[in-house]
């Protein structure tokens, strides 16, 4: 049995309490291996920098698993100079543990309600790819409509006013994760 959530006196009997349980897990929350695992398809390997944001246009400069090197296009910045060789798997799996801190801490700092594992690895999922703009989402689930939020990832498709099909399929792959707990990340 989940280990009880919140207990409680009710008003009709003051000598009653009442003991609320769920299999939701409380603070603090850590991405799955799982859920590491789903941003890293998601995103996928790229051993050497570019600037592609699969939009259709350039965009920010970025190696291995989605590592934010520096905002826009290659240009030979000194936060480059690193990377010129490019990275192994390895090293860029290193820097996507990184990275999944700040969604990671945004996610605990933002949801006030339990949440499922899955659930969870959905929305650091969500905010490492949309770092801003992701209130609206996170303010759903804390609302406790945990059944209207993956429609609510289907309102976050646009791309430089673009409806690019591998971010429709990405959002509907964590809305997916967020209800179900699946973690197909197949493109």
């Amino acid at each position: 049995m989940s280990d009880a959530l919140a207990t409680a006196v009710t008003n009709t009997n003051p000598n009653s309490c009442v003991t609320v349980q769920t299999a939701r897990l409380c603070k603090p929350w850590h991405v799955s291996q799982q859920g590491i695992d789903f941003v890293a398809d998601w995103e996928a390997f790229r051993a050497h920098l570019y600037d592609n944001d699969g939009a259709g246009g350039g965009g920010n400069t970025t190696i291995g698993f989605g590592h934010l090197v520096h905002m826009g296009p290659i240009s030979g910045a000194a936060s480059e100079a690193p990377f010129h060789a490019g990275v192994t798997i390895a090293q860029a799996r290193q820097l996507l543990l990184q990275d999944l801190r700040d969604p990671e801490h945004i996610v605990n700092k933002k949801i006030h309600v339990p949440l499922f594992q899955y659930e969870y690895d959905a929305l650091v999922d969500f905010v490492y790819n949309l770092r801003h703009h992701n209130d609206a989402l996170l303010n759903l689930v804390n609302s406790g409509h945990y059944d209207r939020v993956p429609a609510k990832f289907m309102e976050y498709t646009w791309a430089s006013g673009a409806q690019p099909s591998g971010l429709v399929k990405r959002r509907r792959s964590e809305g997916n994760l967020f209800r179900d707990g699946n973690y197909d990340s197949s493109h």
